[in-house]
């Protein structure tokens, strides 16, 4: 694949984060784990050459809730600063109703108007499926999520696109690790559904919270619940207060607004949420921490990367999907605001560089089935669908 590229970029990395030639980072040493998306800039150094197709339109498509908050807001930061930064012009298509074929359309008039289109998430992935050979002159840009047909009975990639996954699993893990180093033992993990993404934030979750627990000499319990919906609602937010009524002291909550129910759970019991995907600390105080895809991050060193050598993904990038984590800071915990008490951001920092040195190693499980989850000795794990 394209190498994270950089030459005389490297002096223009905001808080000390560089991609570089030979594909390794520059940076100081706690500049991945402390790294702040919504701050992350790429700029070109000062000797740089122009981008080839400097000055065309790069299109984000995305749902009907726009791109003022959460994930699309970050995705629309992103593709705004590379552009300025590197001469194209940013276009946003914003669905105007739910569903599919909304969604459908929104990116129909990206690729009308376009020579590079982003989307991302699962609400798109169906709609880009359909689409996909429609404009083969259009290349897409897929993040967190792949195109697949309706029933999820057929996943393909035309050559025109990109994907890129995240490894929700180590996000997971530093998740649980700063919650048990914070000294909560008894934990819930709320995930909005059984999909894969969702299950592999709760599996790292045990795993990060077993490390910490065998660290300090504790004893730690998890309940684990998917509610099947992604809304908040008054039954998930009942759920969780039984939870924090029943001793549970912190829920990590993922996917669609289960922070949302949490937060709401939370704040009538003095209980604490750790949010997943982007920063929610503007949730309330309750929240203490994020475990984040720098969704801003990754788009601008795409974006990069599909131009330097020429628009277009290479031979290693066409149709094809890759998955990012630690290595290239692609994940971690928001550092924006912190809230932990007794976890520091330099213990944060530390378990970060172990994870991206392989010292610690993270598991991937998809299987939301308990016989085939991680078995722990610290941590004894309540599964409640």
């Amino acid at each position: 694949m394209k190498k994270w590229i950089s030459l005389a970029l490297c002096a223009g990395m905001l808080a000390g984060l560089c991609a570089c030639a030979d594909g390794q980072q520059t940076q100081d040493e706690t500049s991945l784990a402390l790294q702040d998306d919504g701050s992350y800039l790429l700029l070109p150094g000062a000797d740089a050459e122009p981008l080839p197709d400097a000055g065309a339109t790069i299109a984000l498509a995305v749902n009907s809730t726009g791109a003022e908050t959460g994930v699309n807001a970050l995705l629309w930061q992103g593709v705004q600063d590379f552009c300025e930064n590197f001469g194209f012009t940013a276009q946003l298509f914003t669905a105007e109703g739910e569903g599919t074929e909304a969604n459908q359309e929104a990116l129909r008039q990206a690729a009308e108007s376009a020579e590079l289109v982003v989307c991302a998430g699962a609400d798109m992935e169906n709609p880009l499926y359909e689409l996909q050979n429609n404009y083969p002159t259009v290349s897409y840009l897929m993040l967190d999520g792949e195109p697949h047909s309706a029933d999820y009975a057929s996943y393909s990639t035309a050559a025109n696109v990109h994907c890129v996954l995240f490894s929700e699993e180590q996000a997971g893990y530093l998740a649980g690790y700063a919650a048990v180093s914070d000294n909560y033992t008894s934990l819930g993990f709320l995930g909005a559904d059984q999909l894969p993404g969702i299950v592999r934030y709760s599996t790292g979750f045990l795993q990060g919270a077993q490390a910490a627990a065998e660290r300090n000499g504790v004893e730690v319990t998890v309940k684990i619940w998917y509610s099947g919906q992604y809304e908040a609602s008054e039954d998930i937010a009942a759920r969780m207060s039984s939870w924090y009524a029943e001793g549970t002291q912190l829920v990590f909550a993922a996917g669609g607004a289960m922070a949302q129910s949490a937060v709401d759970a939370a704040g009538e019991s003095g209980g604490r949420v750790v949010a997943a995907d982007w920063d929610q600390s503007s949730l309330g105080s309750t929240v203490i921490g994020s475990a984040v895809k720098r969704f801003s991050t990754v788009v601008q060193q795409q974006l990069y990367a599909f131009y330097a050598d020429g628009a277009g993904w290479d031979e290693e990038q066409a149709g094809q999907s890759e998955r990012l984590g630690v290595s290239v800071g692609a994940l971690g915990l928001a550092t924006a605001q912190w809230s932990f008490l007794n976890f520091s951001q330099e213990a944060y920092a530390d378990v970060y560089d172990r994870l991206v040195s392989g010292s610690l190693r993270v598991e991937r499980y998809s299987d939301p089935d308990p016989d085939v989850m991680p078995q722990m000795s610290n941590v004894t794990y309540d599964y409640q669908n």
